[in-house]
């Protein structure tokens, strides 16, 4: 296996900024801002950049577990790895199952809600049945194209991407900011919204639009100085991410006015109309920058999970061949077109029963369960990392390996409850059987693989982390 070329990485193919910039990329500010402040707003009223805020520092508690892991055990197995050196590979496979069928169901969603908006924005029609399906298809082939072909290009396209949508974001916010809006520049969004349901759920949202941080995880095997760069990648996501949040959010209440947040709760694209008012020069570019958000999130997204396949697969815990790299590229191309292909289909099958939208909304709600349930596993595999290795020097980390990722486990319970609380409609009031459902499928084929091939549980620690190299 150590000879074997058919299953290694290049090395050291990536510094600090192509480490980071797929995190970056993956957490699509643009998406989040213009399709989830306005349901914020609704939600914690004009004080959706203090919900940013916060969430910004609670992530930031589950981020230094990943952090922490990724200085230790750098690995394309990322949080398999983690929790398989912790806890058990038994638990790092379910864990593992549930995240990556959680991946493939949201982004499912997400392809066949981009399908359906470059059919209504750029083609200029309404969503009709066999064409949003086309090319929903076609921008499926077009996103891991560059996964493929090399980590190298797909940093670069996210790279560029993410610079044009980041450096549009912040000249429209400075722009809001610097005109002042109808009521001017004030500190009220900054101020507590209060403690209802209503603001929790807000919370939950402001969570959730962290997702994919962990992007550089999986690309430590190709990274120099892995456990230097990555760590400092995966904490520096999280803040540069939300920053953008902060500013976005607190320059689109600006364009508003705080006394008029309804106004902006109820605008379909908000940002659009924010710029068709104040700096209309640049309003035709908001759906490019929305395009340009989703793409590079897709390509960051496409190439973290095509490597956390690879390191699984690597290692026995699923099919071998999906650890076959591409004798031209030296990409994990096996694994990136099993992530994908099941995506495309998901999204494309739902809209046979439902619209585009509902599709979107439902199928993201439902696959970011898997991801939370990846993020609290992995902050409890780092306390019990703490109490099982950390014997020698265990009074060192007492803050940032108990107590941190307490804090962390506790902010995730969230969403957790904004997803699956009681009393909502259909189809979301079958969310708790479905992730129970979800659950149990990365159990059960944890207990087959466990009794079939009983040799790959013991080893499977060891592989993930790269003995075999």
């Amino acid at each position: 296996m150590a000879s074997d070329n058919l299953h290694t990485l290049n090395k050291g193919q990536i510094g600090l900024w192509g480490v980071l910039i797929p995190g970056l990329a993956q957490v699509a500010p643009a998406f989040n801002l213009f399709f989830t402040t306005g349901v914020m707003a609704s939600l914690a009223g004009a004080s959706v950049p203090l919900v940013f805020l916060i969430s910004m520092v609670a992530m930031l508690a589950t981020a230094s577990s990943l952090a922490q892991f990724a200085g230790v055990y750098p690995s394309s197995g990322s949080f398999l790895t983690y929790i398989a050196k912790s806890i058990g590979a038994k638990t790092a496979t379910s864990v593992g199952v549930i995240t990556i069928l959680g991946y493939i169901i949201a982004f499912g969603g997400i392809y066949i809600f981009v399908g359906s908006y470059i059919v209504s924005n750029v083609l200029g029609n309404p969503h009709v049945w066999g064409i949003t399906q086309i090319v929903t298809i076609l921008y499926g082939v077009l996103v891991v194209a560059p996964v493929v072909v090399g980590l190298k290009f797909g940093v670069r396209v996210s790279y560029a991407l993410y610079i044009f949508e980041a450096i549009l974001l912040v000249v429209l916010s400075v722009a809001f900011l610097a005109h002042g809006g109808p009521q001017g520049v004030s500190l009220t969004p900054f101020k507590w919204p209060g403690g209802s349901k209503s603001t929790l759920l807000a919370f939950s949202l402001a969570i959730l639009a962290f997702g994919g941080f962990e992007a550089a995880a999986p690309l430590a095997e190709e990274t120099r100085d892995p456990k230097k760069n990555v760590p400092i990648a995966v904490m520096s996501t999280v803040i540069v991410s939300g920053i953008i949040y902060v500013l976005g959010s607190w320059a689109l209440v600006t364009a508003f006015g705080s006394s008029h947040v309804s106004l902006l709760a109820a605008d379909p694209n908000p940002f659009h109309t924010a710029a068709a008012k104040y700096i209309s020069v640049l309003a035709p570019l908001v759906t490019w920058i929305f395009l340009t958000s989703v793409t590079s999130s897709y390509v960051a997204a496409n190439t973290q999970t095509a490597r956390v396949i690879f390191g699984g697969a690597r290692s026995g815990l699923w099919n071998r061949s999906l650890s076959n790299i591409s004798p031209r590229f030296r990409t994990p191309a096996a694994a990136a077109i099993a992530f994908v292909a099941p995506s495309i289909l998901i999204g494309v099958v739902s809209t046979a029963f439902t619209n585009p939208g509902t599709a979107s909304g439902f199928l993201g709600t439902y696959g970011i369960l898997g991801l939370i349930i990846m993020y609290i596993m992995a902050n409890l595999a780092l306390i019990v990392h703490w109490v099982r290795i950390d014997k020698d020097d265990r009074s060192k980390h007492v803050f940032t390996r108990l107590i941190v990722p307490i804090f962390g486990m506790a902010i995730l319970a969230i969403p957790v409850y904004g997803d699956l609380q009681p009393g909502q409609a259909a189809p979301y009031k079958y969310l708790p059987y479905l992730t129970v459902a979800l659950i149990l499928v990365g159990v059960i084929y944890t207990m087959i693989l466990a009794k079939r091939k009983p040799n790959i549980i013991r080893d499977a620690p060891g592989l993930l982390e790269g003995a075999e190299l």
